[in-house]
Formats: C-alpha cells, sequence, structure tokens
C-alpha cells in the first residue's frame, strides 16, 4: 500500500533521496559531520566542567544542523517506507463485553479490600481484564505477534534476519552486563533491600497483599515476580537481583519494537543496542530495585500505543492501557505516565487530522478503562489508605517530613535545570543508583540522542516522533517534583522512566545519519571524476569507520566504568559490612548470646538479620550501651560475645573490667584496616 493512501496519512510529495542529494549541495555529509563535531566538543567541554554556557550552545547548534540535514531528507522512495502498512478497521466496540468487563469489574472491587489478594478478587479482576479486551479485539492474537517480529516466516527451516540477529547480539550484551558477577557486585544490600527481601518472604509464606505496607509502603508487582524465582534460587539477596536483571534483559526485545515501530528494523536495533550497553540501565537492573520494571512498561505502554495511533486498532489502545496500568503496581515514579499517555491521547484526538493519526473518541474511553482495570487491586487499596499510598510522593513533594524551600519556584527551577543535565553534565550523586556524579548517556549516545532532538524536533509532526518529545519531560516529572529534597535531583531512580526515549532517540539519529551517507555514497559513485569520487568514498568510508568505533568504544568503555569505578564507589569498594555481621554472628550462634553493639551509620539491622544463616531472623540483641547489672555485663555464667566498631574504645574497656577470661579478635578488610573488633569473654 502506497504510504500517501493510507486511511488518516496525509499526502506527501515523494522524491527520491539520491535526487535530493543531487539537487541540494547541504543534504551531504557536511552537515551531518558538523553536527557530530559540535556535539562531540560539547560533551568533551562537559566532561571537564568548563565553558559549560557555550558547550549548551554547542549542543544546541548540533541539534539545528542535524535537524536541517535530516529534514532534506523527509521524502524518500515510497518503497523504503520504515513503517509497516496497517490495515485500516473500523473502531468497533462490542458493548456487551464491556457491561461484563464493568460487572466483573465491581466484583473484584468487592473482594479486593483490606489490602489482600483473595482467589475470587482476582478471578474476576483477570476475568474484567479478558472482557474488555475481547470487546474491543480485532483479527487473530497471533498476527499481532507477527507483526511484533516483523512477520517474516520460512517453512524451510530456521530463519533469522540481520535485524534479528543484530537484536539477539543486544540481548547477549545485555544478559553478559547484568548477569556478569551479580553474586558479588553489589554485594551490599543496604537499607531497601532488606525491605524488599521481607516483601518477597512474606509471599512465600503465604501473605498475599496488594502494597506492602513495610516504611515507606511499595507497590507489589516486583515481589510477584520475584517470587517464584525466589522459590526455586532460595530467597536472598542474589535471587532478587537476578530477578531485576532478567527485567532489563526483556526490556531489550521491548525497546527493538518501539524503535522499530517508530522508524524500522535497524532504528530498533540500534535503539536495543544502546539500551544494553547503558551503564544506567546496567546499574540499576542489577541492584534489585522494583523500579527496573518501569523502562519495560514505559517502552510497552508507547509501542501499542504508536500502534493504535497508526492503525486505529482497538485492541492496540486496549493494550498499551494494560501495561500503563500495570505500571501503577510497579514503582511510585510510574504515577506520572498515565496522565502523560491521557494527554497525549487527547492531543491526538483534537489534532487527528494534522498529526494523520486512526484516531477515534472511543480510544480515549478504552485506554482510560483498561489503565483502571489493569489498576484496579491498587486503586482498591489508594480508595481505603489514601495517606499510605501517596506517602512517599508527599515526602518529596510536599512538607510532609521537611520544610519546602523558601523559594519553590527557585527550587523547581533548579530541579529542572538539573535533570536537564543528567544526561550530558552531573548525574545522580548517590553511589548505589550511578556512579557519583557521572553523566547518565555514554559518550556516543550523549551525542546522538542530541542529534536524535533536532530529527525528533524536524519531524515531530509529520511522524508520532512528538509523543517522544512529550514524553521526554513528562517522565522526568518524578525526579524533578522533589522540592523538599532538591539535593536529591537528578535521581537516575525516579528518572528511570524516561530511558526508552533516551535509547531511540540516539538510535533515530543514527539509523538516519546511516541512510543519509548511503545515499551521498550513492552519489559520489556516480561522478565522472575518478579522483574526486575516489577521495569522496574515502571520507564517507573514514566517517563510516569512526561511527563504529565510537560504538565499540562506548560498549567497552561500559565494562571499567560499571565493574571498577562503580565498585570502587561502594562502601568499603564493595565490601559488605552488613554481611560480615551476619557470618560472624552466624559462626558464633549457638556458643552462648552474642550482642551487637550499634554505632551511628555503621549498619542497617535489617541487613544483618536478612543475610542470617543460621540465626533465626528475629534475632535483636543489640545494644546502644552497656549498664552494670544488665546483659552482657551481668553475673550470668557461659561464653559472651559483643561485635563492636574498631573506635569503640569505651565499651572494650568496660567489658575487660567485668570478665576474667576473655580475648579480642579482629576481623579486617582487604586493605588491612579493622572492620570490626569482636570480644568473647566467658566466667
Amino acid at each position: 500500500m502506497d504510504p500517501s493512501q493510507r486511511p488518516g496519512m496525509t499526502h506527501a510529495h515523494i522524491t527520491p533521496a539520491t535526487s535530493l542529494a543531487r539537487q541540494i549541495p547541504l543534504a551531504g555529509p557536511a552537515l551531518p559531520v558538523l553536527a557530530l563535531v559540535a556535539g562531540a566538543l560539547a560533551q568533551w567541554l562537559l566532561d571537564l566542567d568548563r565553558w559549560v554556557g557555550p558547550a549548551w550552545a554547542l549542543f544546541l547548534l548540533a541539534a539545528i544542523l542535524f535537524g536541517l540535514w535530516s529534514r532534506q531528507f523527509a521524502c524518500r522512495d515510497a518503497s523504503d517506507d520504515p513503517n509497516p502498512p496497517y490495515d485500516a478497521v473500523p473502531f468497533h466496540v462490542r458493548w456487551p463485553w464491556v457491561g461484563l468487563s464493568l460487572g466483573l469489574a465491581a466484583l473484584a472491587w468487592l473482594y479486593l479490600g483490606g489490602n489482600l489478594l483473595t482467589g475470587i478478587g482476582v478471578m474476576a479482576w483477570g476475568g474484567a481484564l479478558l472482557c474488555v479486551m475481547l470487546a474491543v479485539w480485532r483479527g487473530r492474537p497471533w498476527r499481532s505477534l507477527d507483526r511484533l517480529h516483523g512477520g517474516t516466516h520460512r517453512h524451510d527451516g530456521l530463519y533469522f534476519s540481520w535485524p534479528t540477529v543484530g537484536v539477539l547480539g543486544a540481548m547477549a550484551l545485555a544478559v553478559f552486563f547484568r548477569l556478569h558477577r551479580i553474586q558479588v557486585i553489589p554485594l551490599e544490600m543496604g537499607c531497601d533491600l532488606p525491605l524488599i527481601q521481607f516483601n518477597i518472604a512474606q509471599i512465600l509464606e503465604g501473605e498475599y497483599p496488594i502494597f506492602f505496607t513495610s516504611h515507606p509502603g511499595r507497590e507489589g508487582l516486583f515481589f510477584y515476580l520475584a517470587a517464584p524465582i525466589a522459590a526455586v534460587m532460595g530467597l536472598s539477596h542474589v535471587s532478587i537481583k537476578v530477578t531485576s536483571a532478567l527485567i532489563g534483559v526483556l526490556t531489550v526485545p521491548a525497546v527493538y519494537w518501539l524503535g522499530r515501530e517508530l522508524y524500522d528494523r535497524w532504528a530498533g536495533v540500534l535503539a536495543a543496542l544502546f539500551l544494553a550497553i547503558s551503564h544506567w540501565h546496567i546499574i540499576l537492573t542489577r541492584i534489585g530495585y522494583r523500579a527496573a520494571l518501569m523502562p519495560l512498561l514505559v517502552a510497552l505502554a508507547w509501542l501499542f500505543l504508536l500502534r493504535g495511533l497508526k492503525s486505529g486498532r482497538g485492541h492496540d489502545y486496549a493494550l498499551s492501557g494494560l501495561w500503563a496500568g500495570l505500571g501503577l503496581q510497579t514503582y511510585n515514579a510510574f504515577m506520572a505516565v498515565p496522565p502523560l499517555f491521557m494527554g497525549l491521547l487527547l492531543i491526538a484526538w483534537v489534532a487527528r487530522r494534522r498529526l494523520g493519526v486512526n484516531m477515534h473518541g472511543h480510544a480515549i474511553a478504552i485506554w482510560a478503562l483498561v489503565a483502571f482495570l489493569a489498576a484496579l487491586p491498587l486503586m482498591r487499596y489508594a480508595y481505603e489508605e489514601q495517606e499510605s499510598y501517596l506517602y512517599r510522593v508527599a515526602t518529596r513533594a510536599t512538607d510532609l517530613e521537611q520544610d519546602l524551600p523558601t523559594s519553590v519556584a527557585a527550587t523547581l527551577a533548579g530541579n529542572v535545570t538539573r535533570a536537564a543535565g543528567m544526561f550530558h553534565h552531573v548525574g545522580d550523586i548517590v553511589h548505589t543508583s550511578n556512579v557519583p556524579h557521572h553523566r547518565q548517556l555514554g559518550l556516543a549516545t550523549g551525542v546522538l540522542f542530541v542529534l536524535g532532538l533536532g530529527h525528533a524536533v524536524a519531524h515531530g509532526w509529520r511522524k508520532q516522533l512528538w509523543t517522544g518529545l512529550l514524553l521526554l519531560p513528562g517522565l522526568l516529572m518524578p525526579s524533578i517534583m522533589a522540592l523538599a529534597f532538591p539535593e536529591e535531583v537528578p535521581s537516575a531512580v525516579r528518572a528511570i522512566g524516561v530511558l526508552p526515549v533516551a535509547v531511540v532517540l540516539p538510535a533515530l539519529a543514527l539509523r538516519r545519519l546511516c541512510q543519509g551517507l548511503e545515499a551521498s555514497w550513492n552519489v559520489m559513485s556516480n561522478r565522472p571524476q575518478e579522483g574526486r569520487r575516489l577521495a569522496a568514498r574515502l571520507g564517507l568510508t573514514a566517517i563510516g569507520l569512526a561511527l563504529i568505533g565510537a560504538l565499540v568504544a562506548e560498549t567497552v568503555a561500559v565494562y571499567p566504568l560499571y565493574f571498577d569505578r562503580y565498585v570502587w564507589h561502594q562502601p568499603h569498594h564493595n565490601q559488605s559490612i552488613s554481611l560480615k555481621l551476619a557470618q560472624t554472628i552466624d559462626r558464633s550462634y549457638g556458643d552462648g548470646e552474642v550482642y551487637l553493639m550499634i554505632w551511628p551509620h555503621w549498619y542497617d539491622g535489617n541487613a544483618v538479620r536478612a543475610q542470617f544463616r543460621r540465626t533465626p531472623r528475629e534475632w535483636n540483641n543489640e545494644r546502644y550501651e552497656l549498664s552494670p547489672g544488665k546483659a552482657p555485663l551481668d553475673e550470668v555464667p557461659g561464653r559472651v560475645t559483643v561485635i563492636m566498631h574498631p573506635e569503640e574504645q569505651a565499651t572494650l574497656q568496660l567489658l575487660q573490667e567485668h570478665y576474667d577470661r576473655y580475648m579480642v579478635l579482629e576481623n579486617r578488610w582487604d586493605d588491612g584496616s579493622v572492620a570490626m573488633r569482636i570480644f568473647v569473654g566467658e566466667r
């Protein structure tokens, strides 16, 4: 089907790219090369933290140059149309199925009260989702799946196209970077993972809450995905990290489909590659945080929204709403996503002729209904316990936990500036979420990201790139709105939902650049002068090799960035005090009482208890100070073990005064410094 004749698509004059290159001198490689040079120079200046203002000006220049060049290739030959043809169908809703869905939803609402997933409630909830899907589905479901992987079938044996090989290669890289040495990096659980482990333990023990109320409150979808893996591997710090890492790997093909939908299959391959080597994504999918789910569900919601805008099919809109609704049950930053997507739908409806989309008013209602149904258990809890559900968000955006700054407007402006600069200048400063202060994008990805912005602005209203331009600032809002804690901005965790946009834009820029270089190569090949033709080919080859070299260099640089620099910034260079304490108590357990002296900011008690192997998890022999007449200074016979910080001299002297027979052991770090002192006394 000719793209200009598709329903809802505007007619455009079509001119081959090579003809444009012949007619317009600027359509050659000069502009994109200048854009690349300006972008690389800007990133270099930002990395040096010098001439920051001129650096941003160079980035702006790079985006403008690339946008101008890219626009000259806007009309390509119809055979090179990157977007797959869709069969236009009327938007049809089977209203009896919708009525049945609403009835089952009411039943689910009734049986999902009290923050508990009950059997009847879950079956009614699943039935409501199934019925609303049946109400709008057109065709066979497996045909939609065919479109995701390209629809290529060979019945005479296994066949993989080159883009498929590229995606598999990106997934292999993702597996390596996310699972290599995951049992020891990162080693320290910190303060969040012990509570996450406790939440997963609740599920394994037969408790099925909707919202997990351990401070500060957590949505539960990640825990229900982690529970089966924990049941097989055994619940531990490692099993939680493996769950988030596997989610990270599964995000790679989702981003491929997204890039393919926005442009073509090779753009999808490049997006998958950029995500696979993203240190931002690698770090946050190896920690074990539930936020690892957010990029996956944002990518899927965006993917099916794009498909719906192109095809007009009700089930595409419904699937977008499904992923957006489920996403609310992952991480509180996802609260920004449903309003954003609803805004995109309203814009598409109002400007449907201008945007050339297949949009029906019922699509908005179906999207909203499915999103609500997908989030129904959580909405039931939020209806009952609004303060508990919103507590964590409120502590950051209001004065609930800390007073707001004197000038909220100035703080908001500063947050916006820092959040925008996290991609290229100063990233998250928290050692668990990032190499402190390191920019969130790699060198090549960051430069191409700016060029991708220029490309999106140049083509946003003619394609569906406008959706990415609006999602980009919207998905940064959870980080920006930390008004009470501006020192937490930028936050790599709260802004992780923007990652699909941050890898798709560079992929589109690079794909566009490759197409332009190919067109220039073809033009130069037709020049009659042999010398000029050879020089042009050598120049274009050099540009191509430079781009390949930049991608290889960024891929190689990820390893030392994570496995060396990130490790170096971990507590005690990735040595775990909580694990050492748990192992020491385990070794001592059964040979008398064991006491642990609390020292400010020394360890997390929950992390210690979470890593016990022999000692019961309810062990709680912690002391702020020792008092005569009370354990462990009383006259109870037997062996007593007291673990203390190496600087706790007063406690050590007091113990030595009360015990005639004792020994003092020292547990050391890898560098030889003392990690803890262990007093073993006996009467």
